[in-house]
């Protein structure tokens, strides 16, 4: 269609083009997270919910949604931040009705992942839960029926073409089946939203403009994107993140995904490339077993990155970026087999030079009468320049001299290819592949301030060709070298399986993603290995509760993929390893207060010997052990809770800190210590006026505000944040 696409600059004419095109069964199929076209898609939903004629399904997976208040304080303390930091965003107005309940009996939301959590006991989203592989996404929709396509993307460099910018991992798995659907004249279309506020990324990422059949563009389609405000990083997660640092090989590749749990692992990794013998010292007073320290040795290591990482990761976080600027992420790949192999044994460098060229053929990767195609190879690596041509079977380098027969064993040619047809440096290089992207505003901003160069280093690419080594097997297996897979759970059993998506009930927590794709991965590859990370323990209101556990009713990871496992508390390597060795490994990085029924347990399945003892150094597992050797380190001002900024104000950081802890504590807990305190609170410490003005609480107009006043109070007290027996008060209880 050479009129494709058309172009709207407003969202209600997109709908009224959708409809009339494709009827009133309409089945949308939307990328996960940042790539939903939000303006469009509530326009659609509104629609919808006004016309029970239209049926609408909705396929897709990490709906974002802006955080909603539950109680008067979290309104107090959340909306100035929500107003801050999504601004204008728009948010889905579909999930809002999922979450409350209200979706019309003509709508169907389907999502193959949620956000964590979020959707724990809401029966339409657990009802409609789809468990995909992500690399089967693309398949699945559409033999779903999906007949409409929609993404939000970015502007391109011109109107021939735009950006998918946050989004490539599915749509460029699906861009050929959509162009085999149209030439099959099967039904489906494809409508993108132009957001000029989406960071553009380019190769893969930009896509000719007649992809889309429609294009909603212009003021109207731009928004703020989503930002997710970084998380706290705990004591626990920069345990857990410096025992992942000590096992990446240098020279090697790094996938991690989003969270506390990342931003560790990359602030280690930096500390250990950039201040190495801080980090070898800190490395050298954690506890650790004779194991872990020989799995180092092995797989890893405690010295400078000086070959550097290259990621590979269905998803870019701003960590890939922190560590590009740290100088971890330094290691690039091509896209060509035989450059990457040349790289691999070092052979060839970045550079180029009449050695690149000597490489290449002695290899046997080049015939020496060249032809068409070898000259298009060669000047896409970067080993000839652009102006090089070919008119038969001689060379024009295009610098006005004469032709050079295209014979590399003829000397006299082959002296005059390496004096005007080569290049400077090879092209192409890519330091990560990633599929999509989400993080806070900050890694936003930063894809955004990339040069050209720099951005080109970011290839954003299908979710197939990072999630699988099929296909290009062999390339994929030469830039994979030395994998480490870092993923989390939420549960490890004694037997090395892993839940990381749902609970022993049935119910979704979030998704399996792309976590099986790389753990089955990291055992395909010869050098590869899966980390999981898992925090020891989980904190409920019911207390205290381990996260390494006898069984478990539900399984992410099966136990025949075990791997290496990390919690704060060490390092256990279950590949290959017998039941009782799994077992015994498990529980020795256990926080301690469990090691002993998990040994009964294990004892009672038969799958440990009766006389077993859990050793002494395991019994210093607790959390306080964890907080004595940061301590040093935090004093000095590192492994601070947010190492890479924050959106919150540093008065939001503690309430935000203090008023979760009080949360996850009992009713009865938080009665005890308001009783407790209760004589110190009838005046309340000056110390909490700022927190209190930021509350909206420093003059109470009510017996509520006041009773809110002194809850905050305490919850600042408990966490260490103000002192209970600060001598100077002030009266709280004005217009109370």
């Amino acid at each position: 269609m050479s009129d494709r696409p058309l172009r709207f600059t407003e969202a209600e004419a997109t709908v009224d083009w959708i409809i009339e095109t494709v009827g009133h069964d309409i089945r949308v199929g939307a990328p996960l997270g940042l790539g939903k076209p939000a303006t469009l898609l509530n326009a659609l939903y509104a629609r919808a919910k006004a016309n029970p004629a239209i049926r609408l399904s909705i396929l897709t997976a990490l709906s974002l949604d802006v955080p909603h208040a539950s109680s008067e304080l979290e309104r107090r303390l959340m909306d100035p931040i929500v107003e801050r930091v999504f601004e204008d965003y728009p948010g889905l107005h579909y999930l809002q009705d999922v979450r409350t309940g209200a979706l019309p009996d003509n709508v169907t939301v389907s999502e193959f992942f949620f956000q964590p959590g979020s959707m724990l006991g809401n029966e339409h989203a657990q009802r409609h839960y789809r468990s995909v592989n992500y690399t089967h996404v693309a398949r699945d929709l559409i033999d779903s029926g999906v007949n409409v396509l929609m993404q939000m993307g970015a502007p391109g460099p011109d109107d021939s073409c735009f950006s998918l910018s946050s989004n490539t991992d599915v749509t460029l798995d699906l861009v050929p089946v959509v162009e085999a659907m149209r030439e099959r004249g099967e039904p489906i279309w494809v409508v993108g939203q132009l957001n000029a506020r989406m960071p553009m990324m380019t190769r893969s990422a930009l896509v000719d403009a007649s992809l889309a059949d429609a294009v909603f563009e212009g003021e109207a389609a731009s928004f703020k994107p989503f930002g997710a405000p970084a998380m706290p990083v705990a004591p626990a997660d920069y345990a857990i993140g410096l025992r992942v640092s000590s096992l990446i090989a240098d020279g090697g590749t790094l996938q991690i995904g989003i969270g506390s749990l990342s931003d560790a692992i990359a602030y280690s990794c930096d500390l250990r490339h950039n201040h190495n013998a801080d980090y070898q010292a800190l490395m050298a007073g954690i506890d650790r077993s004779d194991d872990e320290g020989a799995l180092i040795e092995a797989i890893g290591g405690l010295e400078p990155f000086v070959q550097g990482l290259y990621g590979c990761t269905e998803m870019l976080v701003e960590a890939y970026i922190q560590m590009y600027r740290a100088g971890v992420i330094s290691r690039p790949v091509y896209d060509d087999i035989g450059i990457q192999k040349l790289l691999d044994r070092g052979a060839i460098g970045t550079d180029v030079n009449a050695t690149t060229l000597a490489a290449l053929r002695d290899a046997g990767d080049l015939r020496s009468q060249l032809d068409e195609t070898d000259v298009a190879r060669l000047k896409h690596i970067g080993v000839f320049h652009d102006r090089v041509s070919l008119r038969a079977r001689e060379l024009d380098a295009g610098d006005g001299g004469a032709t050079i027969a295209a014979d590399l064993d003829d000397d006299e040619a082959r002296a005059a290819i390496e004096t005007r047809c080569l290049g400077d440096r090879l092209k192409g290089a890519t330091l990560v592949h990633g599929g999509f992207f989400l993080g806070p505003n900050s890694f936003y901003d930063a894809l955004h301030d990339l040069d050209d160069h720099e951005r080109e280093l970011f290839h954003m690419t299908s979710v197939g060709e990072i999630n699988e080594l099929y296909g290009n097997e062999a390339l994929r297996r030469g830039q994979r070298r030395q994998s480490r897979f870092v993923n989390t759970a939420i549960k490890a059993t004694l037997s090395g399986a892993i839940a990381s998506d749902g609970l022993e009930s049935g119910q979704v927590l979030s998704g399996v993603g792309g976590q099986y794709n790389f753990v089955s991965q990291a055992h395909a590859l010869d050098d590869g290995r899966s980390i999981i990370c898992v925090r020891a323990v989980r904190q409920s209101s019911d207390g205290s509760e381990s996260n390494i556990v006898a069984h478990y009713a539900h399984t992410t990871i099966p136990r025949h993929l075990r791997d290496i496992v990390v919690t704060e508390y060490g390092v256990a390597d279950l590949r290959g390893k017998t039941d009782e060795q799994v077992a015994r490994a498990l529980i020795e990085i256990a926080d301690a207060r469990f090691q002993d029924e998990l040994r009964s347990s294990a004892v009672a399945a038969g799958k440990l010997a009766r006389d077993y003892q859990v050793p002494i150094s395991a019994r210093r597992n607790t959390p306080e052990n964890v907080g004595r050797w940061l301590a040093a380190e935090q004093a000095r001002g590192r492994f601070e809770p947010y190492p890479y900024g924050s959106d919150f104000t540093e008065i939001e950081r503690a309430l935000i800190g203090a008023l979760r802890k009080l949360q996850g504590g009992s009713a009865g807990q938080t009665l005890s210590q308001f009783v407790r305190h209760a004589s110190r609170l009838a005046s309340l410490p000056v110390a909490a006026a700022p927190y209190l003005e930021r509350m909206g609480l420093e003059r109470p107009r009510s017996l509520r505000e006041s009773l809110y006043a002194r809850l905050v109070t305490l919850a600042l007290i408990n966490d260490g944040v103000i002192d209970a027996n600060d001598d100077e008060t002030e009266d709280s209880d004005h217009g109370a």
